[in-house]
């Protein structure tokens, strides 16, 4: 087992400095509505241990798996369950959140959007609830990783009240490449006066703040955050908490989902509405120069 662990090209030590392998767990406080809204506002995300029902987490594992093994994805020579990459298939590693909706099956959806995550959502806005229609789903490869942001920048155009949900399918180690949070960092109000305000399609932006983990501990006094997942865990966060993932250091898939939720009364980008949504009109579109992170820090002065 490593005690070395990527974000980016960085390499970090487990619990020194730059990294630790623990997040605060905010599992005790469900049913309380009111604390969990303090929680969210003074950590910037919650960690919940047992947010979905472990079992139909597992069974939609079980679904994707299946489908990625169809496709070749998955060493035949191995179990499907344990989701070992084919040795052909880790080449030019990513992480993207497009052309999968093969992988999109109703289990999945069942455990993202059923009464039990619904239920959640309507008691911590004290309202109905209501997602956006687009999962951004990753079955993440050796080698994948996540880069530096806030998702802010990619779904800003609707309701301030947005809240994202990662949900890892399976047994998730940092060797794997989970989420990390950068933690306090939804509190750098210069950050987000400048960073924070930003659109990638209107700017034309790849929406990173930093392509330097560690500028993050540096500069700003943060510190990287993750944890072993289990399934059925989940992690809430505010559209200004700073996060990344792990390099998957694994020879497995990394299955993970971002859903998006919100007060249903108030107005929802138009990018992830609609079925299907159009999504970035601009960053998923085929021979745009975007700006880089170095020429967009320039134009933040941060």
């Amino acid at each position: 087992m490593s005690t070395s662990y990527a974000i980016g090209d960085r390499c970090f030590e487990a619990d020194g400095k730059y990294l630790a392998l623990e997040l605060p767990d905010s599992s005790p406080l469900l049913g309380d509505p009111a604390a969990l809204r303090q929680r969210l506002s003074d950590d910037g995300f919650l960690f919940i241990r047992g947010f979905h029902d472990p079992d139909a987490v597992l069974a939609a594992r079980r679904d994707m798996l299946h489908r990625l093994a169809e496709r070749g994805m998955l060493d035949p020579n191995q179990p499907e369950s344990d989701g070992v990459v084919a040795a052909d298939k880790r080449a030019g590693a990513t992480s993207s959140v497009r052309g999968n909706d093969y992988l999109k099956t109703p289990s999945v959806r069942d455990v993202l959007y059923g009464p039990r995550t619904m239920k959640f959502f309507d008691e911590l806005f004290g309202q109905a609830a209501t997602h956006f229609n687009f999962e951004w789903l990753r079955a993440a490869p050796p080698g994948a990783g996540s880069p530096i942001h806030c998702d802010m920048v990619y779904m800003g155009r609707g309701s301030q009240r947005l809240l994202t949900l990662w949900t890892p399918f399976g047994h998730i180690t940092p060797e794997m490449g989970p989420l990390a949070v950068c933690l306090n960092s939804h509190r750098w109000d210069d950050v987000i006066a400048t960073y924070g305000r930003d659109d990638v399609d209107r700017n034309r932006t790849r929406g990173v703040f930093s392509d330097d983990p560690a500028e993050l501990v540096d500069r700003f006094g943060g510190r990287w955050a993750t944890t072993t997942f289990e399934p059925g865990d989940a992690v809430v966060l505010c559209m200004y908490n700073l996060h990344a993932s792990l390099k998957n250091q694994s020879d497995r898939f990394r299955i993970s989902c971002d859903t998006r939720y919100q007060p249903a009364s108030e107005p929802l980008d138009d990018r992830w509405g609609g079925d299907p949504p159009r999504g970035h009109e601009v960053l998923w579109s085929d021979g745009v120069e975007l700006e880089s992170v170095a020429q967009s820090r320039v134009r933040w002065g941060i």
